[in-house]
């Protein structure tokens, strides 16, 4: 792999740091900052999911995924660099619904100190957390994740993105092939080039 593996802002650049971009962003959006529903991936594979137990929400944003994890009856740690975002799921949270948001820098490779039953990730590529990620997990344990992969660059509109952002082909299969691959695709899915993975720690 070449270049930064983070997105722990460039020094090279003026851009304002994660936290701060997404803050912005949520503080002129609100509720609208992101779509409100789940990703129909995990829509499809809740069914097959843990209905009790602990799961973790990598880069929840204002918890879309967070919400259709405990509908479906698990409690949930929704972590997230912005406090903004987790503001804004807290605002639509119901007080019994099971949700404890976290405000945590992903880019350092930190995860809360707990065990889960499902722990999912979309659209969010931190690689300093894989290795936590599969400690992170029971014995078990599910894990779901979509997210971009290099295609994206042979799309017109998203030439521009930055290669280390993107998940390189097979990799996000030869990261975790030591879990049970339940489910792996890489395509073209409702307009995006995404790897979409469901594995169960052995």
């Amino acid at each position: 792999m070449t270049g930064r593996n983070s997105f722990l802002a460039d020094p090279t650049q003026n851009r304002p740091s994660p936290r701060l971009r997404w803050d912005s962003r949520y503080a002129a959006c609100g509720d609208h900052a992101l779509p409100p529903e789940p990703r129909q991936f995990l829509v499809d594979w809740l069914p097959r999911l843990p209905s009790s137990g602990l799961a973790l929400d990598i880069a929840a944003g204002a918890g879309r995924h967070s919400l259709a994890l405990a509908r479906h009856g698990l409690a949930v740690h929704a972590v997230d660099i912005s406090f903004n975002g987790l503001s804004v799921l807290a605002s639509r949270t119901p007080k019994d619904a099971g949700i404890t948001p976290i405000v945590l820098d992903l880019e350092r490779g930190w995860l809360p100190k707990a065990k889960y039953d499902v722990i999912v990730n979309f659209l969010f590529l931190e690689r300093a957390i894989f290795p936590m990620i599969l400690r992170r997990l029971r014995p078990d344990g599910w894990l779901v994740m979509e997210t971009f992969t290099v295609e994206q660059l042979t799309l017109p509109h998203k030439a521009h993105l930055r290669r280390h952002f993107l998940l390189e082909k097979q990799e996000l299969f030869q990261t975790f092939a030591g879990l049970e691959m339940v489910f792996y695709e890489e395509g073209l899915f409702n307009g995006n080039y995404t790897a979409r993975m469901v594995a169960r720690k052995k």
